[in-house]
């Protein structure tokens, strides 16, 4: 970039001085007999040492000139001031083009400098910026680690849920099936034991008779013993009915509260696990219309 600016530059520069050159070539021209000895030729760089080189030259090459030559006519004379002055403008020309190639020479050795420096510092800075942070690739390849092990957490989280509600299901089917069982067990003794009363009452009723009809009325004594004999069996079978009813109750409300408990258990997980369940079990009617 900076070459290409004092390329340009130089342009200009010398597409100004040719400019001038013609316009001084056309003046020289058109006024011929007008005297020249006042021309100042345009300095390029104002800060370089003040020295006119075309008063330097002009003198000693028109001494030279005029020296060497015999007195003639005065267009010889015009026209050698001319080739003077033409020739050195143009040692003055090629001073500044080397000056000018001395400029862009000490440019571009700088600008190379500088693109080395600061590839240098971008070197560094890339070196220092892995250093802390690591490079790009590794970043990456640490998410997609951390990807695959969250991936992976979730199926198994997924899985382990699946499972949980499948054994859930299979843990709820068989306590609704010992609730059943317990539901017809429970209906038998009840059924075995209103029999067992009827029979015990149709039995005292025919003891009753039978000891009335076959027993005279002085062995009253023999009958409260006899009685209180079938009390004391009754009452045996009564207490032993009654703990075993009681039993079967304590057992069945056990069943029923780890029923209950699965339930709502089964209820809290299902939606977050959301297996696909078979079609059995999705005909099956809920749980509280068993009960």
């Amino acid at each position: 970039m900076v070459r290409l600016c004092w390329s340009h530059r130089i342009l200009l520069c010398l597409n100004t001085v040719a400019v001038s050159d013609q316009k001084m070539m056309d003046r020289s021209q058109t006024s011929e007999n007008v005297p020249t000895d006042d021309f100042k030729p345009p300095r390029l760089y104002p800060s370089l040492p003040c020295i006119d080189r075309y008063d330097v030259y002009q003198p000693r090459k028109l001494q030279a000139s005029l020296g060497s030559q015999p007195e003639g006519p005065q267009e010889d004379a015009q026209s050698d001031g001319g080739h003077i002055k033409m020739r050195a403008r143009m040692l003055i020309l090629e001073e500044q083009r080397q000056e000018l190639l001395s400029i862009n020479e000490r440019w571009a050795k700088e600008y190379r400098t500088m693109v080395q420096y600061y590839k240098q510092k971008v070197r560094d800075l890339k070196a220092l910026l892995h250093q802390s942070h690591g490079s790009p690739g590794d970043e990456l390849r640490k998410v997609e680690r951390l990807t695959l092990n969250f991936n992976d957490k979730l199926q198994f989280n997924a899985a382990k849920e699946t499972k949980w509600a499948e054994d859930a299901d299979a843990e709820l089917l068989k306590a609704r099936e010992e609730a059943r069982a317990l539901r017809a067990q429970n209906s038998s003794l009840t059924r075995r034991g209103q029999h067992q009363q009827e029979e015990i009452q149709r039995l005292n009723k025919a003891l009753k008779e039978a000891l009335l009809t076959a027993q005279p009325l002085g062995c009253s004594e023999t009958l409260q013993d006899l009685w209180k004999h079938q009390a004391e069996v009754y009452k045996e079978d009564f207490l032993k009915e009654r703990k075993d009813r009681e039993k079967l109750k304590g057992k069945y409300l056990e069943l029923k509260s780890r029923f209950i408990k699965v339930h709502n258990e089964l209820c809290v997980f299902k939606p977050q696990a959301t297996p696909q369940q078979p079609r059995a079990q999705r005909q099956r009617h809920h749980p509280g219309g068993e009960q």
